[in-house]
């Protein structure tokens, strides 16, 4: 019989400069591979070589200027106290636990309490299953409670996730139990379909609950392209409910190019006019998980052209250096600009008020600014000088009488607020706008997952990163992986060997 022999792919010669290099995982069979970081046309892309798979390039990123600044931003890490796992031969990202090589604490747990689901997404980028779904029990849900106060000092947000959350029995019972544990910021990521239900917004409301709505498009044609489904009218039905409970809600749509990347302008401006809506969180399409790994690859979007979509839709008022990176995350995983929404109509981003070296500074105990000693300083200092220099901006008067009219709402004379109660009226004022970069394992990179502060509790204690867990090892986890699912995921999986990534 005559033996049978393979060709293997040739490493080939790059034929450009690159900037630098990093670790990444090849796109097809997920093994970590050198990453070339490559400037060309204007774009950063990863240049990568699989041995079994053989090249492969990824957009990264479509602006080298944005790329570069924001690496301009360095803050000191804290790194956690708790290391789970030993660093093996493969190392990071196969050791994710934390392990020693992981710089950044847990600024964000995010707890999926079931792999239960109402919607079946063609750009899910997690995995879940319906068959004997998992439900987390209360005794599970305490042990990471108990995890989490023995690693933070001070730990002020936790956010539910899925499956979707709501599908979970006794979600408010776990709401309870981390308000009773001193957490204060409870989010709830939810597609809201359970949120048509009046008399449960009413005791989300009850627990001070806020919602990570996950509305991605007003086109009912879009919807089915993206979540399977029409849900666009459930979800303001949704809106106006939480809107009557005064529920503080963030919007939260995947962003895909050419899909539904025009309607950025327009979910901003929902943002704007709403007092409960609080924030605008957009997330680039991630080609990972049951869903988005079979999606079309020319949906790709990164921070730059999200930039340049607000840009245009807000007719210059907000530019890309009004957004500066988390000093919590490596800077290229969240963009983040904050506007003050101005009595009578208009709005001026933090960036134009303040220095982004101070706005970044702002950021560096939170991932969202909290009404600390550090934030009333800067404010009497932006009073002080607008004050005595009113020519700095244009809007000098009207940010003046803004801020005066929510100072005397905040510190009324004769009766004291507590600082809770200050933030919510602070809030409706104050808007902040998100960008947050998943990675799949087409742009993954580890120098990006060592640094994230956002992670997946484990019961034992450990703690994976969010990027590493989708990626890596939610198909692992019996509590959510489906054989059937990770089958279908296998044959909608693109064949990219040798071939572009774009």
């Amino acid at each position: 019989m005559a033996e049978v022999t393979t060709t293997r792919p040739e490493r080939k010669f790059t034929p450009h400069l690159y900037y630098s290099m990093t670790k990444s995982l090849c796109g097809v069979c997920k093994r970590s591979v050198d990453a070339k970081v490559l400037f060309r046309d204007g774009k950063v892309w990863f240049d990568k070589f699989c041995p079994e798979h053989g090249h492969q390039e990824c957009a990264v990123a479509s602006s080298v200027e944005w790329y570069l600044d924001a690496l301009s931003f360095v803050a000191p890490n804290t790194p956690p106290k708790r290391i789970s796992t030993k660093v093996s031969d493969q190392g990071c990202p196969h050791d994710c636990g934390a392990c020693p090589s992981h710089q950044q604490k847990v600024y964000l747990p995010v707890v999926p309490i079931t792999s239960a689901c109402n919607l079946d997404c063609p750009i899910c980028y997690t995995i879940n299953k319906n068959d004997h779904a998992h439900v987390m029990s209360t005794d599970e849900m305490q042990t990471i409670l108990r995890h989490l106060a023995e690693d933070h000092d001070e730990l002020d947000i936790i956010n539910f996730t899925g499956g979707e959350p709501t599908l979970h029995p006794q979600l408010l019972d776990f709401l309870q139990m981390c308000r009773d544990a001193g957490i204060r910021r409870l989010t709830i990521s939810t597609n809201g379909l359970k949120l048509k239900d009046e008399a449960y917004v009413r005791k989300l409301a009850a627990l001070d609950a806020r919602i990570v709505l996950s509305l991605d498009t007003f086109r009912p044609e879009t919807d089915k392209i993206l979540l399977g489904a029409n849900t666009v009218k459930h979800k303001l039905a949704a809106l106006d409910l939480l809107e009557k409970y005064d529920v503080a809600t963030t919007l939260l749509p995947a962003v895909a190019t050419g899909v539904n990347d025009d309607e950025v302008g327009r979910l901003l401006e929902l943002v704007l006019a709403k007092p409960h809506i609080r924030s605008l969180e957009l997330h680039t399409l991630t080609f990972t998980g049951q869903g988005g790994v079979g999606f079309q690859r020319t949906a790709r979007i990164t921070i730059p052209d999200l930039h340049r979509r607000i840009e245009e839709a807000t007719a210059g008022r907000i530019k890309w250096k009004d957004f500066v990176p988390s000093p919590l995350a490596h800077p290229h995983c969240y963009s983040i600009c904050y506007v003050l929404c101005l009595d009578g109509g208009g709005y001026v981003p933090f960036a134009q008020l303040l220095s982004r070296a101070t706005l970044f500074e702002l950021l560096e105990d939170s991932l969202y600014i909290e009404p600390r000693e550090k934030l009333e300083t800067v404010f009497r200092d932006l009073i002080d000088r607008l004050w005595s220099e009113p020519d700095t901006i244009a809007e000098s008067a009207a940010v003046l009488e803004t801020l005066k009219r929510l100072l005397n709402e905040m510190f009324p004379p004769g009766r004291g607020l507590t600082i809770l109660e200050r933030q919510r009226i602070a809030e409706r004022t104050v808007k902040a706008i998100y960008i947050h970069s998943h990675m799949d394992e087409e742009n993954f990179d580890v120098a990006r997952v060592m640094k994230c502060p956002v992670g997946v509790p484990q019961l034992d204690g450990g703690n994976i990163p969010t990027c590493s867990y989708n990626v890596l090892y939610r198909e692992r986890d019996q509590r959510f992986a489906d054989p059937h699912m990770l089958q279908r995921m296998a044959e909608t999986r693109p064949v990219i060997a040798l071939k572009e990534i774009v």
